[in-house]
């Protein structure tokens, strides 16, 4: 399966997305959706946040309440935070390095055919098609 984001990480790091209509897409495909994510929010969270797996990736986003900012990033589950502590020390609490290692082991113990079912693409003209098709489909994938 192909998800769609904005831009591919070099050396298979991962990559990111803050378009709605893709990150609507990406939590579709996963059996999710903003209403959802913002329905078992507690209301007095600032900004609606969490992680979940797809293939060899740990999916972290994070949601404004009136879905004006989204954010979802992909990241390999094989990257070392701590090479790459200068990229994420800004954007990742302790709770979010702390919640990547959790979902990183539990990725180790997938079987490898399932690590590579989820390809990233930066590609929007496939992107417009898979999402037109999803519209169409009934918002199901």
């Amino acid at each position: 399966m192909t998800l769609f984001i904005d831009k591919i990480e070099e050396f298979d790091l991962g990559g990111f997305t803050t378009d709605i209509k893709k990150a609507e897409y990406i939590l579709a495909v996963h059996n999710l959706s903003f209403e959802k994510i913002l329905s078992e929010t507690p209301k007095t969270t600032e900004l609606p946040s969490g992680m979940f797996t797809s293939g060899k990736y740990v999916v972290s986003f994070n949601i404004s309440w009136d879905l004006k900012t989204v954010n979802i990033g992909f990241m390999n589950y094989q990257m070392d935070l701590d090479k790459c502590f200068d990229v994420f020390a800004d954007c990742m609490s302790p709770k979010g390095v702390a919640g990547f290692h959790t979902l990183k082991e539990k990725i180790k113990l997938k079987d490898k055919s399932e690590l590579n079912k989820i390809e990233l693409s930066d590609d929007n003209s496939d992107f417009v098609i898979a999402y037109g098709n999803y519209i169409e489909h009934g918002n199901r994938q």
